[in-house]
């Protein structure tokens, strides 16, 4: 009875905390441990090589950015791409979206296609995006600072980067 009840909790705070940014996309706050009601409506991005669970996008900030991630499901952990590493971070926002309402197109070298999802921001007001791609086994999303030309992901405690990259985009 009492896992009823704090799940009931858990769903009302969910509810509670939730930003709309259509009538069919919006980012919710929660916590890496707090993600079961969610599921079937958190976006998945992709997924890890090793086991090939399921990545949601995330949004966090860390050191006064708002930047999108990855959210390991099956592990519970959320994480950043930031200064070179991978930052775990606990309060986060999922992306909820049907995935009829988005898709992902190509991008390069900071370029994006003309309805690129903004998902974030910088301390000095640059807008970040949600970009994806395949590194190793896994497919992995992250972020895309279009002045810094390349996707930062976050994967094996460190952050990487690449020029090529698909983007989320409005559908």
């Amino acid at each position: 009875m009492m896992d009823v009840k704090i799940f009931l909790l858990t769903a009302v705070v969910t509810l509670l905390s939730v930003q709309i940014v259509s009538a069919e996309i919006e980012w919710v706050k929660t916590t890496p441990n707090a993600t079961c009601p969610l599921y079937g409506r958190g976006l998945v991005a992709g997924y890890e090589g090793y086991d090939r669970s399921p990545l949601w996008v995330i949004r966090a900030t860390y050191d006064e950015d708002l930047m999108p991630g990855k959210l390991a499901l099956l592990h519970n952990a959320a994480y950043v791409p930031y200064a070179g590493r991978e930052i775990e971070v606990h309060d986060i926002e999922v992306l909820c979206a049907r995935p009829d309402e988005v898709r992902w197109l190509r991008g390069r070298n900071g370029k994006l296609p003309r309805k690129a999802f903004p998902a974030g921001i910088t301390k000095n007001n640059e807008t970040l995006y949600i970009g994806r791609i395949k590194y190793g086994r896994s497919l992995t999303p992250g972020k895309i600072q279009p002045s810094h030309e390349v996707l930062y992901i976050s994967t094996e405690g460190r952050e990487r980067t690449t020029s090529n990259y698909e983007v989320l985009c409005k559908h």
